[in-house]
């Protein structure tokens, strides 16, 4: 057989277990990973100790020596199987730990130091170590079975392969020679649980992102605006069926799928003020990182808002709203409140509306000159209680302090589904102001002079 040196296998089993408890820390880190890992990091770190302990003996002596070397084997082997109790929902006590680790200390320190036993100080020690491997193999295969995803099962062969290499150490205590072998064996056991623990977090790596991949893909495509990604030199990356249903986003024009960013702009700024067109046309808006924001208004009275981002590779992104529906709210709202505005001018009573929340919505030209307000005339940010306020400072409410008089005249105002209350004008005349809160909210003021109010009461 040939010879091998044991320092460079011991060294070389020992960087093999370095890399492990590595990688197993690494992974300890990544999100949902068995909480084992942790415990199974700290065991190979403490096999990293042993293989490097067991390479001095040509400089402390085999007795130390051995017993560091079985002590370290024999702790890491209770570690792994607190990683394995941690998967199957045991978690034993710090004591417990403690008391372990003790023993087995124990055990190899009488055996070298007390009575000098090989066969006695390795045989159980080794066989600890082989069922905590082969426990370990049978927790991993059992976490894949519950949680695939975690890509575990790579890692189980090694274990086991590794468990019945421990079991079949006694065979090295009567042939020497073999015991170089063992640690090789060990060595490549240990790159092969490494590489499968690395293959694994690949896969789970690829198969996580090809999930948000396509939650993502669904979530761009089904999006109800246009989305449209460019590169650096303003070619179209990706739209999505939003975008390419409308192809760019203008309907009466043939598909243009590969539409680039330019012609687009050009396409959208026709559309446009004079003066920002030159602005929108030019390649300096594809290469600037300032987000900019348009409305723009296609054929057939269609009107978008497009906003433009740019992407960290220097492409741009584009994202276009069809606000068409509630532009056309807005002018009938425009149209509803022109007609307001001309119903309060022609009526014969001067009328001033307040919302829900006592803000002044809109007042009419005669009711300004009914209550003389002339010198100070509702503006947008009139209130129900300022207005009857200021008529209580200016003494119209009649003789009295004028902030009981309002809060008098206001708890009138919203108590009562209807009420009236006399003014005393400042220029001698009197009118008389009424009020309606309407049952969905809101309040309606009518102002007219007390003559007007009493023809009214006539007829």
């Amino acid at each position: 057989m040939p010879s091998l040196s044991l320092t460079t296998v011991l060294l070389g089993s020992g960087l093999s277990c370095a890399i492990v408890c590595y990688v197993m820390a690494h992974l300890r880190r990544m999100p949902d990973a068995p909480s084992a890992f942790g415990w199974w990091s700290l065991a190979f770190a403490l096999g990293t100790l042993r293989f490097v302990w067991r390479s001095l003996q040509p400089w402390i002596g085999l007795p130390p020596a051995l017993f560091g070397a079985e002590a370290l084997q024999a702790s890491a082997a209770v570690l792994l199987l607190v990683g394995v109790g941690r998967l199957v929902g045991f978690n034993p006590s710090r004591p417990v730990l403690a008391g372990g680790i003790a023993v087995v200390v124990a055990w190899a320190a009488i055996f070298v130091f007390v009575r000098f036993d090989l066969v006695l100080l390795s045989v159980p020690l080794h066989i600890l170590a082989g069922a905590a491997l082969s426990a370990t193999a049978v927790a991993l295969f059992r976490e894949h079975r519950r949680r695939p995803n975690l890509n575990l099962n790579l890692a189980g062969p090694p274990f086991a392969v590794w468990g019945l290499v421990e079991f079949l150490y006694p065979l090295t205590l009567s042939n020497p020679w073999l015991v170089p072998w063992y640690f090789l064996l060990t060595q490549g056991l240990a790159v092969i649980i490494a590489v499968g623990l690395v293959v694994g977090a690949l896969r789970r790596f690829q198969d996580d992102t090809r999930r948000a991949e396509a939650r993502l893909v669904t979530a761009f495509e089904t999006m109800p605006a246009q989305v449209a990604l460019f590169d650096a030199a303003g070619g179209l990356v990706h739209g999505n069926a939003a975008y390419h249903a409308d192809y760019g986003p203008d309907a009466r024009r043939a598909p243009e799928p590969n539409l680039r960013f330019e012609d687009l702009m050009q396409r959208l700024s026709r559309h446009r003020a004079p003066q920002l067109v030159e602005a929108v046309e030019t390649k300096a808006l594809r290469e600037s990182a300032v987000e900019v924001e348009f409305e723009a208004v296609l054929p057939g009275d269609r009107t978008f808002t497009v906003r433009k981002a740019a992407t960290p590779d220097g492409g741009s992104i584009l994202v276009a709203v069809d606000i068409s529906a509630q532009t056309e709210r807005e002018r009938e709202l425009l149209q509803s409140a022109r007609l307001l505005r001309g119903t309060l001018d022609v009526a014969k009573v001067g009328i001033a509306a307040f919302g829900t929340g006592g803000m002044i919505v809109a007042w009419s030209k005669r009711f300004i000159e009914a209550i003389e307000l002339a010198g100070a005339p509702p503006t947008a940010d009139t209130t129900l209680d300022g207005l009857i306020g200021a008529l209580a400072h200016r003494g119209d409410l009649g003789p009295g302090a004028p902030w009981d008089l309002a809060s008098q005249a206001i708890a009138q105002a919203v108590g009562a589904a209807d009420g009236k209350v006399d003014l005393a004008l400042p220029s001698g005349r009197r009118a008389m102001l009424l009020w309606h809160n309407v049952a969905g909210g809101g309040t309606v003021l009518c102002g007219l002079p007390v003559a007007a109010a009493l023809a009214s009461a006539d007829r």
